[in-house]
């Protein structure tokens, strides 16, 4: 799949709510709404913004991933409900790396959400 990489302080990354005013930091955005976020800083601790973004993107519909989070990252990862998973990313890695993801992006668990008229998990 063709990955755009995007950075803090680009048009795209300010169109994700990725702005440089709130962090610092770079993702992959790959074709059929699928984020990497491989690094974040939030430059104003402690305020929620990371949560608010990762919120925010799950809303928008995007199947949101966190490459090799730190224990900060995993523990707002696990508010959430992420899980983690091995995945192989070749154009970054040479060997399959901890990536943790949103199970009720991944389109399976949107159709079993569909068909079991489940509710969306929010933190």
């Amino acid at each position: 799949m063709a990955a755009t990489r995007i950075e803090t302080g680009t048009p795209e990354g300010d169109a994700l709510g990725f702005s440089e005013d709130l962090f610092s930091g770079w993702l992959e955005l790959e074709t059929g709404r699928r984020l990497y976020l491989h690094w974040v800083i939030s430059r104003h601790r402690n305020e929620g913004n990371v949560q608010a973004l990762i919120r925010g993107w799950l809303d928008r519909g995007y199947d949101v991933r966190v490459v090799m989070p730190r224990p900060v990252m995993r523990h707002i990862l696990e508010k959430f409900r992420f899980l983690p998973l091995n995945e192989f990313l070749p154009g970054q890695y040479g060997d399959p790396v901890e990536v943790w993801y949103h199970p009720v992006s991944r389109p399976f668990s949107r159709a079993r959400q569909r068909m079991t008229g489940a509710p969306a998990i929010r933190p």
